[in-house]
């Protein structure tokens, strides 16, 4: 990281800065791909830069999950639809209509909070004006990480403690043993090892985890361990991958991404964080500066209806 900052690559990026031929390469390929998800041939430095010195060595869990901490945070009187995805967004003379399964949405102002993949596809149906933000979220591509858990009935293994499986070689995992003293072991894979389960499926990612278990604490253990439950945000059309990372010289890409459209369409997630991006924080930060920004839009209307 001291060579990043004193001596950055001109290209930006992030793989001409390794070694050549260096032993400890595929290790720092690996490490990148669960911070950012991305590939360091793919991956810009200063983007990389931006994020570690945003960042902290405080890593808060939450025992029963961070979909239940944010669904607890809404004020009782606010009405949250869930599994009702989005279809299309269309700009109207006053306003947009979002359109759902569910019946359209008619508003002055909307806040869009989707994923740069999702924004850059064709799953949601947007307006051709925001072309500009759909090339910025094509330099913010989504990573690779995705997550399996194992259910542990006994074996050698002493909560609370975390292992790689091969610092050696690119597509291996991280495996968190019993956090928070659960009977369980979380696999993270990220980068070439999240895609590999992307690709393959998660049956063929328990198979990975369990081998490299195996070959960490004995093959004895393999009937303390039994597959549970993984994710799968590489297959999800609604989301498309983790989080997001910047190309070789498009950093800038951010703030691009996070300018609001005429005072009716407010961006946020976490991509479009300056250093924060990646994180839960980022994404809620980014929600709270999108709402300011719709609100004080639309109270400057207001005014100007009322001096009128």
């Amino acid at each position: 990281m001291q060579q990043l900052h004193a001596s950055p690559p001109h290209s930006d990026r992030a793989a001409d800065a390794l070694a050549p031929n260096g032993e400890w390469n595929n290790y720092i390929r690996t490490i990148v791909g669960f911070i950012s998800g991305g590939n360091l041939d793919k991956l810009s430095v200063a983007d990389y830069l931006a994020y570690d010195d945003a960042s902290s060595d405080n890593n808060w869990r939450a025992p029963t999950g961070l979909g239940s901490l944010v669904a607890r945070s809404f004020p009782a009187k606010v009405e949250l639809r869930l599994a009702t995805a989005a279809d299309s967004i269309a700009l109207e003379s006053k306003g947009v209509t979002v359109r759902t399964p569910a019946g359209d949405i008619r508003a002055r102002a909307a806040l869009l909070a989707v994923s740069t993949a999702v924004l850059a596809g064709d799953v949601l149906k947007l307006p051709a004006e925001l072309a500009p933000w759909r090339e910025a979220a094509r330099q913010l591509p989504l990573g690779h990480n995705e997550k399996l858990f194992l259910r542990v009935d006994g074996g050698p293994f002493e909560r609370e403690t975390q292992l790689l499986g091969d610092p050696r070689a690119a597509r291996t995992a991280s495996y968190y043993i019993q956090p928070m003293g659960l009977p369980l072991i979380e696999c993270f894979f990220g980068g070439e090892g999240a895609r590999f389960v992307s690709e393959n499926g998660p049956a063929a990612g328990f198979d990975f985890a369990m081998e490299q278990l195996c070959a960490l604490f004995g093959s004895a253990i393999r009937s303390s361990l039994r597959p549970l439950v993984g994710s799968g945000w590489g297959r999800m059309q609604h989301i498309g991958g983790a989080y997001s990372y910047a190309l070789p010289g498009c950093a800038s890409a951010r703030r691009a991404l996070a300018r609001p459209f005429e005072d009716r369409l407010f961006i946020a997630g976490e991509a479009t964080s300056a250093g924060d991006f990646s994180t839960v924080h980022g994404a809620h930060d980014s929600g709270v500066r999108a709402a300011n920004e719709a609100i004080a839009a639309l109270n400057s209307e207001t005014r100007r209806v009322i001096s009128h």
